[in-house]
């Protein structure tokens, strides 16, 4: 993969992604269409799922997430990672008549060296998922193109971390910390550019192995933008969160 630098555009005329909402693991609903998402986006609001369906949900996942589940100190990070499992299994199931926990989980080639670490995939199914979780939220995409998602709580401080992100996007969330910049304060241009950074990342198959100072996705309000093939868009998510998706072409 090249480690040239690339710069989205953005399309501050479109609209953010509304994802469909799924309230429970004891029925699989129908995959939809969606703009930008070619069968369905769905957002799960961790707090509305009780102990009997994380129950279920854990007794769905194979060995290796067991054992990352139980890795989690925090118990709210937990029961994000058992919920945003069991309802990719669900929604992948759904789609190939599959149970979800007969759904096994594979991974596409890294684009970067070839072995066997890049984007996940279900053995056998001809559809692409993504999920991201994190404390309170769960997102998932079911695609029949590579697809990426991210969803991230506002931090505490965005200023240490946008270091992490390309140098304009750095720049950028510090001239909004310190009032220079108009249009969303830093916690919000923070989580915009990372969660479109990611879900890019994750969507090309490499994730976090290319270093985030490389694409610029930006940190203003346009909720979509194209970058190497990609559309990226904004989801909408509650106050206090920004997600995004990416999906190739």
């Amino acid at each position: 993969m090249s480690r040239d630098v690339s710069e989205a555009e953005p399309d501050p005329s479109a609209y953010p992604v509304e994802p469909s909402t799924l309230d429970s693991l004891l029925d699989a609903p129908e995959p939809r269409a969606d703009a930008g998402v070619h069968l369905g986006l769905w957002r799960i609001e961790v707090a509305r799922f009780g102990d009997d369906e994380l129950e279920l949900g854990s007794g769905w996942l194979d060995d290796a997430e067991r054992g990352q589940a139980s890795s989690y100190v925090r118990a709210e990070l937990q029961r994000a990672y058992v919920l945003a499992h069991a309802a990719a299994r669900l929604l992948v199931g759904a789609t190939t008549d599959t149970p979800p926990e007969k759904v096994v989980w594979g991974r596409h080639p890294c684009p970067a060296c070839g072995e066997p670490h890049g984007r996940p995939r279900a053995e056998g199914a001809s559809v692409e998922f993504s999920l991201s979780h994190t404390p309170g939220q769960v997102l998932v995409a079911v695609a029949d193109v590579p697809v990426g998602v991210d969803v991230e709580r506002h931090p505490d401080d965005p200023l240490a971390l946008s270091r992490l992100l390309h140098p304009r996007e750095t720049e950028e969330i510090d001239a909004a910390a310190h009032g220079r910049l108009d249009g969303g304060k830093a916690t919000v241009r923070f989580t915009r550019a990372w969660s479109r950074t990611e879900a890019y990342l994750k969507g090309i198959g490499i994730g976090l192995g290319r270093d985030p100072h490389l694409d610029y996705l930006g940190t203003d309000e346009a909720p979509a933008r194209t970058i190497d093939g990609w559309s990226v868009r904004d989801v909408v998510v509650p106050e206090g969160y920004g997600a995004a998706v990416a999906v190739r072409g």
